[in-house]
Formats: C-alpha cells, sequence, structure tokens
C-alpha cells in the first residue's frame, strides 16, 4: 500500500527537524515514493543550510542604525515593492515556508482567487498539442494591442528567449467574472509556462507568493491594477528566478 498523502505543514517541519519520531518515518515512506515532494523538501533544506553557512556569523551582530531609521521613517511597504519582494524572499528561505508572503493582507481572497484560475487554465491549455493559443507568436504586436483592450490596463509581453523560452502566443479568459489573459512559453524540450494577469480591483501591490499543487508551482502577485501569475512544472529554485525575471520585466 502506497503511503498517505503527506500536509505540507508535515513537510516543512520535517526539513526544518522539527517533526516528531513518530511521523518521521512516516513522511521518509512517503518522500521514497514522491519523487516532486522529495526535490522540494531538498531544496528547502539545501537554502536553509546555505542561509546558516553565509549568516549564522552575524546574528548576534547589533541592526544597523541606518537600517533602523529606514524602517522607522514612515514609508509604506507598497511604495518599496523590491524591498516587500526581498523581505518575503528572506521569510521563505529562513523559515522553508511554502511560498512567499504577502507585505500585507489586503487583497489576499482575491489574489488567491486569480492565482486559482491560473492555475486551472494553465493545466487546460498547456495540455493542447494543435490549439494552444489564440493568437500565434507571429503576430505579437496585435496580441498586446487586443488583450491591453480587453483587460483595459497596459502591459508588457515578457522577452525569455534569455532564459530558453520562446512565446507560442496567448489566449483572452475570464477571472473573477473580468476579462484576463493568457501569455504561453515553451522551452527547447517542449516544457511550456504561462504567465496569466487579470484585473485587480483592489488596487494594491503584494510581495510575491508561491503555491505549489503536485508537479505544478505558481508563483503570483498583485502590482497595482493587475494580477500577475506564473506557472510551470519545474523545480522551486528554477521557477524563483523565472518568476524574479518576469517580476522585472513587468515591473520596468
Amino acid at each position: 500500500t502506497a503511503p498517505a498523502k503527506i500536509d505540507e505543514w508535515a513537510l516543512h517541519a520535517y526539513a526544518d527537524g522539527e517533526i516528531g519520531d513518530d511521523q518521521k518515518a512516516e513522511i521518509e515512506a512517503f518522500l521514497a515514493g514522491d519523487e516532486p515532494s522529495a526535490r522540494l523538501v531538498e531544496a528547502w533544506q539545501q537554502q536553509k543550510r546555505a542561509l546558516r553557512q553565509a549568516f549564522d556569523n552575524v546574528l548576534d551582530e547589533s541592526v544597523p542604525a541606518s537600517l533602523t531609521a529606514a524602517l522607522n521613517n514612515g514609508g509604506s511597504w507598497h511604495a518599496r515593492p523590491y524591498l516587500a519582494m526581498a523581505a518575503a524572499l528572506l521569510l521563505l528561505l529562513l523559515g522553508g515556508a511554502g511560498g512567499w508572503f504577502m507585505a500585507n493582507e489586503a487583497g489576499g481572497p482575491g489574489l488567491r482567487a486569480i492565482a486559482d484560475q491560473a492555475i486551472t487554465a494553465h493545466r487546460i491549455y498547456t495540455a493542447e498539442v494543435r490549439h494552444p493559443v489564440e493568437v500565434g507568436a507571429a503576430d505579437r504586436a496585435h496580441l498586446q494591442t487586443w488583450l491591453t483592450k480587453r483587460i483595459g490596463e497596459g502591459f508588457i509581453i515578457p522577452d525569455l528567449d534569455a532564459e530558453g523560452y520562446v512565446l507560442l502566443g496567448g489566449r483572452l479568459l475570464t477571472a473573477n467574472d473580468k476579462p484576463a489573459a493568457q501569455l504561453m512559453f515553451e522551452d527547447a524540450s517542449r516544457k511550456r509556462i504561462t504567465v496569466f494577469f487579470a484585473s485587480d480591483p483592489s488596487n494594491h501591490e503584494t510581495a510575491l507568493q508561491v503555491e505549489r499543487k503536485g508537479n505544478l508551482i505558481a508563483c503570483y502577485w498583485l502590482d497595482g491594477k493587475l494580477g500577475f501569475v506564473v506557472a510551470g512544472e519545474m523545480d522551486l529554485d528554477v521557477m524563483m528566478k523565472l518568476a524574479n525575471v518576469i517580476y522585472d520585466q513587468l515591473e520596468s
């Protein structure tokens, strides 16, 4: 009989060395038969080891006065998207958590709803062989103009050639009863990723978050009037790097 599915919180506790002996054997048996979960746990453990090696010697140092002053200067996290992203990434690495957490809770439920719809769309359309997109990459300019008009917000189509992914095209979808869009990219091995975006009625900005569903990893965030979701089947560290590239291009 295959081991029962292990809750993700238990995998976090195992990676942190905080799981009880009574559950340790059960989790190790599960990981032995679930390669994606085993790779994810190993990635968390590698990150923790790297952080300890790099920063254990500074844990006892006092916080620099300049940093304390900057944090107490009354500024908003929303005005510092890169600072918010860096802080969220630090939470992920230090805690072995399954995602980058938002800088605040505003817009949380709406963002998660967009992410869930993007994940569903990713699974449906990346499986298509003949019709993965409505408008192909050959009509890139038309694709951008059309989706911008339908969604009502300007955006750029990320250039992922340097990351090994070429644009296949895109399609018009819906999210929360409003127009949304999906861009699809493919690498040389025909592995596909999608960039999904939809209107954000809350008009908030958040740091990146990460959600894992089976082999699929999705990074998502809000940036003013749009919510973005990057989804694909790959290792966590690879997705984190790719999401940062896309984030930087969209922010620019």
